[in-house]
């Protein structure tokens, strides 16, 4: 086990972080939740991984509809696209500025759970109704959701000090 410590003495160890992480609120999982995971499960199969994991996203933008998005690599580092930000890029590319909702499902040979990254989780708070809205994660095995490894929680839990002007 890894300690931290700081000048003031308090130590905290990575058993705290997970704790603090699992007392996290997990939020029920509806009906349109569902569909976003279903969404992003079609999308995942769209993915152009080269030496990645295959990710799939979904949206639920302000007109109420859903968008889907991929992961896309490139030889080149840098030039690919999550499949998060892939999927609020074609809700943008339909008019929507803000998003309500967002889920991704990722392949289950990924080690840990399924997160966005930093980058992400940023471009999902850009683009964000509320701090409140709900992220969905999952992973998938032989094009089904493996229902043991959904999680939901709140933008601001995994998120809790973006940048903003």
């Amino acid at each position: 086990m890894t300690n931290f410590k700081n000048k003031s003495a308090n130590t905290i160890t990575c058993v705290d972080i997970e704790n603090r992480m699992s007392d996290m609120a997990v939020l029920k999982i509806g009906k349109k939740e569902k569909e976003l995971l279903d969404a992003s499960l079609i999308a995942l199969k769209n993915a152009y991984v080269l030496l990645g994991l295959k990710v799939g996203a979904a949206v639920l933008a302000e007109d109420e509809q859903i968008y889907e998005g991929c992961n896309v690599e490139s030889w080149v580092s840098g030039l690919g696209t999550c499949a998060e930000r892939c999927a609020i890029n074609h809700a943008v590319l339909h008019g929507n500025r803000k998003i309500k909702e967002i889920a991704l499902v990722m392949d289950s040979a990924s080690r840990g759970e399924p997160r966005p990254c930093g980058a992400c989780l940023q471009y999902i708070s850009d683009f964000s109704a509320n701090p409140k809205i709900k992220v969905v994660m999952a992973k998938a095995e032989k094009g089904k959701i493996l229902s043991e490894t959904v999680s939901v929680r709140n933008l601001e839990e995994l998120f809790p000090f973006p940048f903003k002007k």
